[in-house]
């Protein structure tokens, strides 16, 4: 499977699941978790949507070690986020939206570092 792919398809997962969320507060007139339905969209499409034109844009950006390790941090860090910011709000503990926030940076920071290491050609010589 190809990391663009990955990245992609869970992106498009990460945006309903963040649509439906969005949907539901709107049909009980409940946004007290706003943020956490924006982030699911920001950070869970938004966001991997990016990465993954980028590495198909790029397509040599794949080679790195770190980009399969880098592609898992960021689901990771959109899984414990997201719905950290629920629990934050519910019961008062930020917790896991500190814990998600720092994973979604530690990944952010190993893309930064795919990206200006690695060769930007878009197809071999």
């Amino acid at each position: 499977m190809r990391v663009h792919v990955v990245f992609i398809g869970l992106g498009l997962i990460f945006l309903v699941i963040g649509m439906a969320f969005g949907m539901w507060m709107g049909i009980n007139q409940d946004f007290q978790y706003a943020a956490a339905h924006a982030h699911w969209n920001l950070v869970g499409f938004v966001t991997s949507a990016i990465y993954g034109l980028t590495h198909r844009a790029y397509p040599k950006l794949a080679e790195s070690r770190l980009t399969w390790i880098q592609c898992i941090l960021h689901v990771i860090g959109v899984l414990i986020f997201a719905p950290g910011i629920v629990i934050a709000v519910v019961m008062d503990s930020r917790v896991a939206a500190i814990v998600g926030g720092n994973v979604l940076i530690l990944a952010a920071l190993m893309f930064m570092f795919i990206y200006f290491t690695h060769d930007h050609r878009t197809s071999p010589d």
